[in-house]
Parts: C-alpha cells; sequence; structure tokens
C-alpha cells in the first residue's frame, strides 16, 4: 500500500510510539509492519515479533493533541485481523464432534 510523503512521516512518528514488543522488549523491524487498515487521518497495522512472534494490532491516529496509538497484543496473523466473525456453533456440530470422537475418527492432539 502505497503512502504519500506527509502520510509517511506520520506514519513513522505513530510507530515510533510503540517501538518494542511489549513481551520480549525486542525492537520492532519498521519493514515487518502491515497496514491492514486505513482511513484519513488513522492507519491500522499489524506489527509482528521477531523473536517471540507475538503481535500487536495498533491503530495510529493524529488528533488535536498530537499523533498516538493504541494497541493490543495479539497471536492473530495480519490476514486474520479484519476476518468477518465465523458461523455460531451449531447442535448438529457438537453432535458430529461427539460422534467422531466417539468412534475413533478424531484424534485429541
Amino acid at each position: 500500500m502505497a503512502m504519500h510523503d506527509l502520510d509517511r512521516s506520520f506514519f513513522q512518528e505513530g510507530f515510533r510510539l510503540m517501538a518494542r514488543c511489549p513481551l520480549c522488549q525486542t525492537r520492532y523491524q519498521p519493514s515487518a509492519a502491515k497496514v491492514i487498515a486505513e482511513k484519513e487521518d488513522a492507519y491500522l497495522l499489524h506489527v509482528p515479533c521477531v523473536k517471540c512472534k507475538s503481535a500487536v494490532v495498533a491503530l495510529i491516529f493524529a488528533n488535536m493533541f498530537g499523533v498516538n496509538s493504541v494497541g493490543i497484543l495479539t497471536d492473530l496473523a495480519s490476514d486474520e485481523v479484519l476476518a468477518k466473525e465465523r458461523q455460531p456453533v451449531t447442535a448438529d456440530d457438537v453432535l458430529a464432534l461427539h460422534e467422531a470422537i466417539a468412534d475413533g475418527s478424531f484424534t485429541i492432539i
């Protein structure tokens, strides 16, 4: 996703605010960050940690107080972040799982 020069400085300032992994304190690699959504003065980023393999999904945005970021630790891959909700589990799903366990066709890892 291409960013204009003005957008790039905004992005870099926001990324600077969350420079290290909250779990292992490894410095994030800016080249590993993926913009998964953008709107006006905001970016939604997926930033994986190369050391511990966790990731942060962060919202970087600008308001009258400057550039801010809010992030949450996750184990989701970047393509899973915006995935639509899955269908709810039905009674038939539960029965099928029960039967698979009972007849041995389903094994627990």
